[in-house]
């Protein structure tokens, strides 16, 4: 039987993570899924271990294609998805239980919507910060946002595989992946939104691919350009261009302020736990 839903996760040597996205993913509430997990040439055990869970449990599918890098690993794991909508997880974050049932029923809902997001606990060990990120829920709000932050997290997008098609994929680049991507869906017409409720956890911490391959500055003025891009092809406000000049600065600030700057400037709703 074809599942409604493929939950992809794409891994590189993801050992010490093996307590986050499998048990998140395996005890949603909503149970017609099948997980596909590609290892993307990992060198320690984290492909026995797969294999190894995979054996005892015939929703999760495993392949190997080697080293392809996170689009790529991420393109070609999608590429296998069977269900109508894709569940994107990052291999060291986790998933609530009721995380699956809450976005198919709001995709189910709402046919315009190609991606759907929800709020989600921040853990930034970096930053010694530990709060509940609460991004808007309305698609004219959620693409106004994205010319100052990232308002969808990945990590718990969910998309239709029809839009994931239309789009042509992930973008084939080591740097926001996730916004190359939602530009994609937002100029084919597709909507977004995120459901107001917590529905898991993302960590930011020194050790992880993108933080050991990409210093800080680097995305951060990369991502000055993609919100002035986003500014541009949504045709957003000519002001908004000053999110993307002060991006440069931003990076530059200390951790204190940056908070600051993020909530009262940047209107980013959160709550500290």
């Amino acid at each position: 039987m074809t599942p409604r839903v493929s939950v992809v996760s794409a891994v590189y040597n993801g050992d010490a993570y093996f307590d986050r996205a499998i048990p998140g993913i395996l005890a949603q509430t909503f149970d017609d899924f099948e997980f596909i997990i590609v290892d993307d040439g990992s060198t320690d055990r984290t492909l026995e271990r797969l294999r190894g869970v995979a054996a005892n449990d015939p929703r999760i599918r495993v392949f190997a294609p080697g080293r392809l890098g996170p689009a790529a690993a991420s393109n070609f794991g999608a590429a296998q998805a069977r269900g109508e909508y894709i569940a994107r997880q990052d291999f060291d974050d986790c998933s609530y239980p009721e995380r699956l049932r809450l976005q198919v029923a709001l995709l189910d809902a709402h046919p315009e919507v190609g991606t759907v997001g929800g709020y989600y606990l921040l853990v930034d060990e970096r930053r010694k910060e530990r709060y509940v990120r609460m991004p808007p829920t309305e698609h004219g709000a959620i693409v106004a946002a994205m010319a100052k932050y990232i308002p969808i997290a990945h990590t718990l997008a969910t998309f239709r595989r029809r839009a994931w098609i239309e789009a042509g994929g992930y973008p084939l680049v080591n740097n926001l992946i996730d916004m190359r991507f939602y530009l994609r869906l937002g100029k084919l017409g597709w909507q977004f939104a995120n459901v107001p409720e917590v529905i898991g956890e993302h960590f930011v911490y020194d050790n992880s691919f993108f933080h050991r391959s990409l210093k800080y500055v680097d995305r951060q003025r990369d991502l000055a350009r993609v919100q002035a891009q986003m500014v541009h092809e949504f045709g957003l406000p000519s002001w908004m261009y000053v999110y993307s000049w002060a991006r440069y600065a931003y990076a530059y600030l200390p951790t204190d302020l940056k908070r600051v700057v993020r909530r009262r400037l940047g209107r980013s709703r959160e709550r500290d736990v």
